[in-house]
């Protein structure tokens, strides 16, 4: 995606100048231009060898800035745990992968199942709970009734925020519990239908006899899961061909151990160790974080910490000299303006890998702050005049954060659960988890916000004609900036005690060296978890979204199958060059039919349908030259307004949308010139043309215009 605040290779090392080292894992798959799916072979500080899927025998190798390029081109598809057995078992037909792809209702079960699970192992694990009927019935009343007080408790919940659910019996959480463990703890084997995962051997160890039977116990840890049983018939088989030598030797034979005896030698075997090698390094993770609640950490994104705290507006321009001398009514519109800043912590390196100002703290400004901590942020730096590069993202395995509504919404732990990522809510009793986060606020406090003084807003507090609440909004964009400034700049440039007096921006560079991070989620995926939902029916010409008509030969597939019934679909707010729509097996990705719309934000496209609208009285005729004039026109105002913006943008819901979208009634596009212009031709060079073609769709009349890539076949679906 393109963007007129990013600045030149964000992700190059800035003391270095190397490209950013991602982490690939064995079981990933890696699609390059949509086209060839690799596997990772191995990486080194020159690059990454990747296996083509097709051609097994043919491996290619890429320099880590071939890589990074790609991944920032768009051209770069990067599918975590694609090939694990138990990811394979749950790509089943008509239905969908991600607990996003799940209605509403859905989500909120499995995500419930999924927490009753997670408690439950970690009580398994600490002993105070077994699998027994008396024992899961004492644990299952105690789960959910301190799940329903954690819900209670966050004290923003109404009635319509929490859905008692009757609690399992003993014997409906084994069968959870079978799954889950037989999928490597995913949250999608709890979706009905997903059952079929198989069976899982436990991973409860047993074990037998000294160099011989460490030897074969290991064996334990494959991911061909051998039985403890057949390993022990092995050995026995091992023992008698030793035995049979030592016998002409005239030595004394070795005993055979028991079941019993080889099973304690299993048992002493790492449970990491055994979990990763039967299943994934990934799934270990999980169990793991499950069972010991995830408090330690060594490399970067390891764990994000995540919390809001109110922004004191006024008692910063009561420091700052200024808010004597405002009328009563400034003053009442400066207090209806209660801002948040919802911010994101990496644990490792204490750097802030996300942070939003917002008007209160929600289940969207829950997920737009973890979308803002996998991608980069260089543009916002860029917007505020920083010297540093905020560039700290990518894909986080842990994500831990209070109990508040906004986190314990259904949308908030749907979004961590599909990046791959699980869940820490820390147990009451243990201030120490919230400490990251209390102190970077204690450190803002006290850097930044008592720092200010009358002159930062000698040119926003102006008296006279003074418009409060459009001054209101300007105080906290302004505040916006200096924050961001002060996080990039300062704060991640200044010595921490936590650190061992190292700065979080030179820890991060150390740390994310020595265990790259996971790569962040690329375009599609990102507008699949985080996009604005909308709902549209597929006609003829596809879905229509602000004016703007989006096609592809899947669609007119899924309008077959779903005829006038409307369907899901997802926009990304800062590039309209694609949407997501849903269909039974996930998000289809379907393009804009007008080019050079890649990278063209909804907030210029609006700017520019105003600007239309203002000069054209029938918004039925414009034509397409007109239109492109328009976009290209409105670019340098569009780019200043987003800059003004900066953190404090507002956060776009489906019910804002639909408002906005009541704009574009009535609005479409006349045919210019032959082989006219593209729109933003400077903005989307290279970008293919469209021309008109006839296309006939079996069911539907004849000579039906539909606009299409030149490079694209014609829409004729065939039974």
């Amino acid at each position: 995606m393109k963007n007129a605040l990013s600045s030149p290779n964000p992700n190059l090392d800035q003391v270095s100048g190397a490209a950013r080292r991602w982490r690939l894992e064995a079981h990933d798959k890696v699609t390059i231009d949509r086209e060839v799916d690799y596997t990772p072979v191995s990486d080194d500080e020159s690059g990454h060898v990747l296996r083509r899927v097709d051609n097994p025998n043919l491996c290619e190798s890429f320099t880590h800035e071939e890589f990074e390029a790609m991944r920032s081109e768009g051209r770069l598809s990067i599918s975590r745990g694609f090939y694990l057995a138990t990811k394979a078992r749950l790509r089943l037909p008509e239905t969908g992968t991600r607990i996003t792809d799940l209605r509403s209702d859905d989500q909120i079960k499995v995500l419930w199942q999924k927490s009753i699970c997670d408690q439950f192992l970690r009580m398994e694990a600490e002993r105070t709970a077994s699998r027994s009927d008396e024992s899961m019935k004492a644990a299952i009343t105690k789960i959910v009734a301190e799940l329903l007080a954690a819900r209670f408790a966050a004290g923003r919940c109404g009635s319509a925020d929490v859905t008692v659910k009757r609690p399992p019996s003993p014997r409906t959480l084994r069968r959870w519990l079978r799954r889950y463990e037989a999928c490597g703890y995913n949250a999608m084997a709890l979706v009905d239908g997903y059952h079929r995962c198989g069976d899982r051997i436990s991973a409860r160890f047993g074990g037998v006899e000294r160099r011989a039977m460490q030897k074969f116990a290991k064996r334990y840890a494959s991911s061909r899961k051998p039985t403890k049983a057949g390993l022990l018939q092995d050995l026995h088989v091992f023992l008698g061909k030793l035995n049979a030598r030592r016998l002409e030797r005239g030595m004394r034979p070795l005993t055979k151990p028991s079941r019993k005896a080889f099973e304690h030698v299993i048992e002493q075997l790492d449970p990491w160790f055994v979990e990763a090698g039967r299943t994934s390094p990934e799934a270990a993770r999980k169990k793991f974080y499950i069972v010991r609640g995830g408090l330690e950490v060594t490399r970067p994104f390891e764990r994000l910490e995540l919390d809001g705290n109110r922004i004191p507006l006024q008692a910063i321009l009561v420091d700052a000299g200024i808010w004597e001398t405002l009328t009563s009514e400034q003053k009442a519109a400066i207090d209806r303006g209660r801002y948040w800043l919802s911010v994101a912590i990496d644990a490792a390196t204490r750097c802030c890998v996300a942070a939003l100002l917002v008007e209160s703290l929600s289940a969207a400004s829950a997920v737009a702050t973890l979308e803002m901590a996998v991608n980069d942020k260089s543009a916002y730096a860029a917007a505020a005049g920083c010297q540093s590069p905020w560039d700290m993202h990518g894909n986080f395995e842990t994500a831990a954060q209070d109990s508040g509504s906004e986190f314990l919404s259904h949308e908030y732990n749907a979004a961590v659960t599909d990046l791959g990522a699980e869940l820490f809510f820390p147990p009451a009793g243990m201030p120490q988890m919230r400490g990251r986060n209390e102190r970077f606020f204690r450190t803002l406090n006290k850097g930044l916000f008592s720092r200010i003084d009358g002159q930062t807003f000698e040119n926003v507090v102006a008296k006279g004609d003074y418009d409060a609440e459009a001054r209101a909004v300007l105080d906290i964009a302004e505040i916006g900036r200096m924050i961001v400034r002060w996080i990039v700049d300062v704060y991640h440039n200044t010595p921490h005690s936590g650190l061992g007096g190292s700065t979080p921006r030179n820890e991060w560079l150390r740390l994310s060296k020595m265990y790259p991070v996971l790569p962040p989620p690329d375009a599609d995926v990102n507008r699949h978890i985080f996009g604005t939902t909308i709902e549209r029916r597929i006609g003829n010409e596809g879905v229509r979204v602000l004016g703007l008509r989006y096609q592809s030969l899947e669609l007119q597939r899924l309008r077959r199958q779903f005829g006038l019934k409307p369907v899901l679909v997802r926009l990304n707010p800062a590039d309209l060059g694609h949407v997501s729509v849903r269909d039974k097996e996930g998000w289809l990705t379907v393009p804009c039919q007008r080019s050079g719309f890649d990278g063209v934000s909804m907030t210029r496209w609006l700017a520019a349908e105003e600007d239309l609208r203002r000069t054209n009285a029938d918004m039925a005729k414009v034509s397409e030259p007109i239109v492109h004039k328009a976009v290209s026109d409105i670019q340098e105002m569009s780019d200043a307004a987003t800059k003004r913006a900066g953190i404090a943008s507002p956060i776009l819901t489906s019910e804002q949308f639909s408002v906005l979208e009541r704009r574009f009634e009535g609005f479409g596009f006349a045919r210019g010139l032959e082989n006219g212009p593209a729109i933003l031709d400077h903005v989307a060079e290279g970008a293919d043309e469209t021309e008109t073609v006839d296309v006939e769709i079996p069911g539907e009349p004849e000579n039906t215009v539909t606009e299409v890539s030149s490079d694209e076949d014609e829409y004729g679906v065939e039974d």
